[in-house]
Parts: structure tokens; C-alpha cells; sequence
């Protein structure tokens, strides 16, 4: 884009001819929202490696029907292992800090706490903790189905709550299956949980 943020330079691929795009159609990274700490000063958010091959065709819209216009598949990216990962920057600079590698790609928001922890989940169910200094793991609870929405803290009379939602589905869920075929059977789900410490640990 140039500086009033008009496209420059598109490459519109050319219909019946197949392109290899990266990143995919899922883009670099998803609807999650990132999370800033003031506390630490940087900023935390997710991206996804994965490429596609999109092969252009004519396709009349059709009401209540997906209109692509191609057909998209998944492919590794030109250069390391497809999968997604967790990092923390500076956001000022853009300086890494830290990442924190998954299989998968991560498609939950992350959250960051004044206890400095970041809490996110992944797509085989697990709610997880990382340090938000040095990214270590350091906590893990099996909610029974993949992550793809926001956890939020509350505290209720001074007792500080994390709630997270635990359901996997949607539509870019459903592409995984093209990299990752194991994905086409990670079970769905629509659970809300809640975890607080135990008092005399707060």
C-alpha cells in the first residue's frame, strides 16, 4: 500500500492457472486479538505458517451459498514446518522477545494478566499459561475441545477469576484437515470454563 493506504502493485492471479500464495487465505494471523501489557511493555499475538494453491474460476454467486471464486488448497510454507505460534514484541521496535511454537495453529486470543502470565488455548483442547517475561509454559488444563475464542479476567469481592470459552469448529477450523489430517477429528464442544486459585494461595 502506498502512504494514503491505496493498493499498489496487486497480482491478481489469472483464472485457471493455480498460485501459490503465502500466507494462506487465513492470513498471517486470525480475527483473535492480540494483548498488551503495560506491566511489561510488550505486546502479545499469534501468527500462522501455512501457505495454498488457489486455481482461479468463474463462479456465479448463488444466494446463501459460499462465492470463492477458486479453489484453495493448504500447503506447507516454502521455507520450516507449517504450524502457528505465540509471540511477544516490543511494539514500538517490533523486537521478538520470545515465541512460543505450537503444531498447530493458534486461534484463540491471548490474554495477559498483572501477574504476568499470557493465557491462550489451543486447538487440541488445552487451556494453557506462559510467562509473559520469558514465554515458558507454565500451566496446562485439558477442556476437552480446541480453542478458538477470547478468555477474559474478572474478579468477584477480590477474588480474580479466568474464564475461558472451550469449542472447536468454524470455517477456517475446517481447512485444517488439508495440512493436518488428524484435525478432522478433534471432537466440538460449547463449554464455558471458569479457574480462580484456591483462597489461601491468593
Amino acid at each position: 500500500m502506498d502512504a494514503k493506504g491505496n493498493l499498489v502493485g496487486r497480482n491478481e492471479p489469472t483464472v485457471g492457472k493455480t498460485s501459490l500464495m503465502c500466507p494462506s487465505i487465513g492470513g498471517g494471523r486470525q480475527w483473535n486479538h492480540g494483548s498488551y501489557s503495560p506491566r511489561t511493555g510488550r505486546f502479545y499475538t499469534t501468527g500462522i505458517e501455512w501457505c495454498e494453491e488457489v486455481t482461479v474460476s468463474p463462479e456465479d454467486p448463488k444466494e446463501g451459498m459460499n462465492f470463492f471464486g477458486a479453489v484453495f488448497r493448504l500447503k506447507p510454507p516454502l521455507h520450516g514446518p507449517a504450524g502457528g505460534h505465540l509471540d511477544a514484541y516490543d511494539p514500538v521496535t517490533g523486537k521478538r522477545f520470545w515465541s512460543y511454537p505450537s503444531k498447530y495453529p493458534l486461534l484463540a486470543s491471548q490474554l495477559s494478566t498483572a501477574g504476568d502470565l499470557v493465557f491462550t488455548g489451543d486447538p487440541e483442547g488445552n487451556f494453557f499459561a506462559l510467562d509473559a517475561i520469558n514465554g515458558n509454559k507454565l500451566w496446562s488444563f485439558p477442556t476437552g475441545s480446541g480453542h478458538r475464542g477470547s478468555s477474559i479476567a474478572y474478579s468477584v469481592n477480590g477474588r480474580q477469576y479466568i474464564a475461558t470459552p472451550s469449542g472447536w469448529g468454524s470455517a477456517l477450523a475446517g481447512l485444517l484437515p488439508q495440512l493436518w489430517p488428524e484435525t478432522e477429528s478433534f471432537p466440538p464442544g460449547s463449554t464455558l470454563f471458569v479457574f480462580a486459585l484456591p483462597p489461601e494461595e491468593r
